[in-house]
């Protein structure tokens, strides 16, 4: 009886040691930042800053006295989220909320987040927009300006980048 008792506590401790420490525990698969935080910090450069605004703007060149007439952006790379990619970035959105003390999501998946607007990928950084089940976003129009470069923006909604823990 004793043996039995001994084995079932080391395979608990196993079992609490793997859970804990080697992360069986859910995560979060990355980062959010603001296009400012990232530009700050060196992630971005200007020119990844002139590109995203280039694609988030439908190729209409707001910064002509900027870009210039004839600018062309960085090519996306890749062209398009894969969907592990993806599935990363939502499952990083689906673990902020849950644990976010403000938002009441204590139960947000992946599936609950939708990726409406990918700008590129920019060294580590993901540009998206994202849309989710618990916003509700206004209809007012604003712009934000970051290195003299404009971003315009038809609701709150605003460009995110991700970074991935890889």
């Amino acid at each position: 009886m004793r043996k039995v008792i001994n084995i079932l506590c080391a395979v608990m401790a196993i079992v609490l040691f793997c859970c804990g420490v080697a992360g069986c525990a859910p995560r979060s698969e990355g980062i959010f930042y603001t296009l400012e935080e990232a530009y700050e910090v060196g992630w971005l450069t200007r020119d990844d800053l002139m590109s995203i605004a280039y694609y988030h703007n439908g190729g209409k060149q707001y910064n002509e006295s900027i870009m210039g007439e004839d600018y062309t952006p960085k090519p996306k790379e890749p062209q398009e989220l894969s969907e592990s990619t993806s599935l990363e970035i939502r499952n990083t959105a689906a673990y902020d909320y849950r644990n976010d003390k403000y938002i009441d999501a204590p139960k947000a998946v992946a599936g609950d987040f939708k990726i409406i607007e990918y700008c590129g990928t920019y060294n580590t950084c993901v540009a998206i927009m994202m849309t989710d089940n618990y916003t509700g976003y206004t209809g007012a129009l604003s712009m934000d300006v970051i290195a003299d470069i404009s971003f315009f923006y038809n609701d709150g909604n605003r460009i995110i980048i991700w970074r991935g823990n890889k």
